[in-house]
């Protein structure tokens, strides 16, 4: 974790579970810099209370995976704030609980907007910056869920 000091981290789906957990975990080294981001501003700003970390070094700054027409412009407010984004964590996503025959399109193409084209997208708004900088890393996180299908989680 000791590589972490002095990065700019941006976490989505930093409201619960994972996201959360790593938030906690990466602000333990204390001079990392935070992007905090969910469609949740209330919860937002509680994980950056939990992490400890001073204001100036935590941006929460809300994110809808589904509103893709803005994330140029939330990766200018990053860079803005923080100058270099080194880590983005696409850990944002949602789930559903149906067997595939009983889940209606209108659910599947949520799924997919969410968990697969948001993502996307977002990397892609990311990554000029990365490679006009040379470096950067792009983690993406998935459930075992998104690896090993079981019932009602089609």
């Amino acid at each position: 974790m000791k590589k972490l000091n002095n990065k700019t981290i941006w976490i989505t789906g930093a409201t619960s579970g994972i996201g959360e957990a790593m938030a906690v975990e990466a602000a333990k080294q204390k001079e990392v810099k935070l992007v905090l981001s969910a469609r949740r501003t209330k919860e937002l700003e509680r994980v950056a209370k939990q992490t400890g970390l001073p204001p100036e070094q935590i941006l929460i700054l809300p994110l809808d995976l589904t509103n893709q027409s803005n994330f140029t412009e939330l990766v200018e407010t990053v860079i803005a704030t923080f100058g270099t984004i080194d880590y983005l964590v696409n850990n944002g996503g949602i789930s559903a609980r149906a067997f595939a025959i009983d889940s209606p399109m209108e659910i599947d193409r949520k799924l997919m907007e969410v968990n697969f084209f948001g993502n996307i997208a977002l990397t892609k708004a990311v990554m000029p910056h990365m490679i006009a900088h040379n470096s950067g890393h792009i983690v993406t996180v998935s459930s075992v869920t998104g690896t090993v299908g079981t019932p009602m989680r089609t």
